[in-house]
């Protein structure tokens, strides 16, 4: 088994301003179906998470087609109490790479709806 990293940076939806202290949560599929979870932090004053080892396959997994998938899939969810959550599923983490995953998120009640919203964003497979 190899490693790759997953660092998080919560912003506001324009990019602009990092938001502190937004709960950031990482799981994976776990083996009965469940949900895993591997990492729960808070980002720091500059929106940011620090960068912590996800198990991914071997570099070599990636190194032609007829290969088994060379990543790592995780769901990254953000939530703060001024801003609407964000789930991204299935994102992608890489031997030997750090991974930076954005999280633009809306203030809360920004949107046409009353209450709590939640953006998810599914990212598709790599065509390696």
């Amino acid at each position: 088994m190899a490693f790759g990293y997953l660092k998080v940076q919560a912003l506001t939806s324009r990019g602009f301003v990092p938001v502190e202290d937004a709960t950031v949560s990482v799981s994976q599929a776990g083996p009965d179906g469940g949900r895993l979870l591997l990492n729960l932090q808070l980002t720091d004053d500059s929106g940011q998470t620090a960068p912590f080892a996800v198990d991914t396959p071997e570099l070599s997994n990636s190194l032609s087609p007829e290969q088994a998938r060379g990543w790592t899939d995780v769901t990254v969810t953000v939530s703060h109490p001024n801003y609407d959550n964000i789930i991204v599923q299935t994102a992608q983490i890489f031997p030997g790479v750090t991974t930076v995953q954005e999280a633009r998120l809306i203030p809360r009640g920004a949107l046409a709806s009353d209450g709590a919203e939640t953006e998810v964003f599914d990212v598709p497979d790599q065509a390696l």
